[in-house]
């Protein structure tokens, strides 16, 4: 089972063109690893470079130490993946990639419906329906389901909550936690507060290269500068006194509040 895949030195070029330049960082199991950037930084050539897309470029991409092959080792679901089906049915959409695996239809069955399951469907109500007729959110959950039922080791997500509402994105963030147990996750977005409480770490795109960050330490640091990362004015408003705390809250209300009244309170204790 794969644990780490590791940038050494990777600089990306178009042509003449630097798209990116000297980006070092790691991606483990066991958590969500995210990556953030303001627009046009470079997030989505990264997982084009992972997924084996684009190779032109420098420096190494390792998986535990050797040099990573991206074919057949992940799957790769762009923003509204739902938008590429191609089958007639789910059971033949979430099945496709075992069949291109030269299984059989007897092997299939079971194994899609479990994966089906896995993600929050039920097969036996949607199994020969069109992909069409799901509502937004299951039309999310299958196109994730049939990405990864072949179990890739490292999966890659651009966007991945785009266009679902709330309860929706807690149900994808909570999925995507449990797939981070057996699976390197990673996850391109520009909504990383969503995710940070199950993040281990954030690779941070800029023009000069990237930062390795803890999510303490990225929310410090757009805190103390909006034109690094734009966090909500709530949040910004509601912790701007313990904008150098080393424990700073996750972006949810009941967070905020509880972090903001324990300050409050040992402020008070000590006058």
């Amino acid at each position: 089972m794969l644990e780490r895949l590791e940038l050494k030195d990777l600089t990306v070029r178009y042509g003449r063109n630097i798209l990116l330049k000297n980006l070092c960082g790691s991606f483990s199991r066991r958590q969500i690893n995210l990556v953030v950037g303001r627009a046009g930084s470079g997030k989505s050539t990264l997982l084009r470079v992972l997924a084996g897309f684009h190779k032109e470029y420098e420096g190494s991409v390792l998986a535990d130490g050797q040099v990573f092959e991206p074919s057949g080792n992940i799957s790769l679901a762009f923003q509204n993946p739902e938008a590429l089906f191609f089958n007639g049915t789910v059971a033949e959409e979430v099945g496709y990639a075992l069949k291109m695996r030269k299984m059989s239809a007897r092997e299939i069955e079971p194994i899609a419906r479990q994966w089906l399951q896995k993600w929050g469907l039920d097969p036996d109500r949607c199994w020969l329906n069109h992909p069409l007729e799901l509502s937004g959110g299951e039309k999310r959950r299958l196109a994730l389901a049939a990405c990864t039922v072949f179990l890739p080791p490292v999966v890659l997500l651009d966007e991945p909550l785009a266009g679902l509402d709330a309860q929706g994105q807690r149900d994808l963030i909570s999925l995507l936690s449990g797939m981070a147990t057996d699976h390197i996750v990673i996850v391109v977005t520009h909504e990383p507060e969503l995710l940070l409480e199950q993040s281990g770490s954030l690779l941070y795109l800029h023009a000069d290269g990237c930062k390795s960050l803890k999510p303490a330490e990225f929310l410090r640091l757009a805190l103390a500068d909006s034109s690094f990362f734009p966090l909500p004015e709530w949040y910004r408003y509601a912790v701007r006194h313990f904008a150098q705390s080393s424990d700073l809250p996750n972006l949810r209300a009941d967070d905020v509040y509880r972090f903001v009244k324990t300050r409050e309170r040992m402020h008070a204790d000590q006058l």
